[in-house]
């Protein structure tokens, strides 16, 4: 059964959709040697080894049980100091990953701005490759990116930053404090955005709570705005809370398998890419554009 709702379908051919791509993508690529980048606890468990059982070390360690991440990433980040971007390096950029099935699907839907809080550069690369380098990569600090959303630009906007430049890296409680307070203007653009056009989430997750905070807060600032769309995995979120969900954060989850390491996303996007190009394909040819 088709799970990609109509509506969606015509923002993405019309390319009046913005996608959001989240850490379950980042997730997806690998090294030559077979490795994955980790997710937010395995690499903060990482990080912690460093520490060799010095002080916060066991209080660290309890505050990832707590799912406290943004402490405990504080809290490393001081003890490590100036090793701090070397740990960063190691993890996620030193392994060469590459570009997946699932990078290349999301790029074969061919939408004009991509969003993403992942700090890793293998999206980018891909999606330059892909485009002899036509698509630009901005950040959170960049002041000329309401000229990239307004003109004929592929862009990345890096709403967390890049490894390639650890002391702007939105990692901690203390970045994600500063972030708000220092940048509220990329905020007001991402805004814009969320308001005229309709995102698609991949590889995020409702347990984010910025994001469930921005959520919220723009759908009771704009109760009549159409909903966004996320995919998830089954299980994830309990069926029952889809009308919460919809009601409170204005958005619809789009659900798959995450059997054998969630292969059927890519296929599922595949599916959409194919349902994208049908109805440009129809736009094209009744010059209904």
């Amino acid at each position: 059964m088709n799970p990609w709702p109509d509506e969606l379908v015509e923002d993405i051919a019309r390319r009046r959709a913005v996608l959001y791509v989240g850490a379950g993508v980042s997730a997806s690529a690998s090294s030559d040697d077979g490795r994955r980048p980790p997710d937010w606890k395995t690499f903060l468990r990482e990080a912690n080894r460093k520490l060799r059982r010095r002080v916060p070390s066991e209080t660290v360690k309890a505050l990832i049980a707590e799912q406290d991440l943004l402490t405990a990433c504080e809290l490393l980040k001081h003890a490590l100091d100036e090793s701090w971007p070397e740990v960063l390096k190691e993890q996620f950029s030193a392994p060469g990953y590459k570009a997946g099935a699932l990078h290349k699907a999301l790029h074969d839907l061919d939408l004009p701005l991509v969003l993403t809080p992942n700090f890793d550069t293998v999206y980018d690369r891909f999606a330059q490759s892909e485009t002899d380098g036509a698509t630009v990569v901005k950040y959170y600090w960049d002041t000329d990116i309401p000229l990239v959303m307004r003109r004929k630009y592929r862009a990345i906007l890096k709403v967390h930053g890049t490894i390639d430049e650890p002391s702007k890296m939105v990692f901690s409680r203390g970045d994600y404090a500063r972030l708000r307070v220092e940048h509220r203007q990329f905020f007001e653009l991402v805004g814009a955005l969320f308001l005229t056009h309709t995102f698609v989430f991949i590889g995020t997750s409702l347990t984010d709570p910025d994001l469930r905070l921005f959520l919220e807060s723009y759908h009771y600032s704009h109760p009549q705005s159409p909903p966004h769309y996320m995919t998830s995995p089954r299980g994830e979120v309990h069926l029952h809370t889809d009308d919460s969900i919809r009601k409170n954060m204005n958005l619809k989850l789009i659900r798959y398998s995450p059997d054998g390491g969630h292969r059927e996303l890519p296929a599922l996007i595949n599916d959409l890419v194919f349902l994208v190009n049908q109805k440009r394909a129809q736009m094209a040819a009744t010059e209904s554009w």
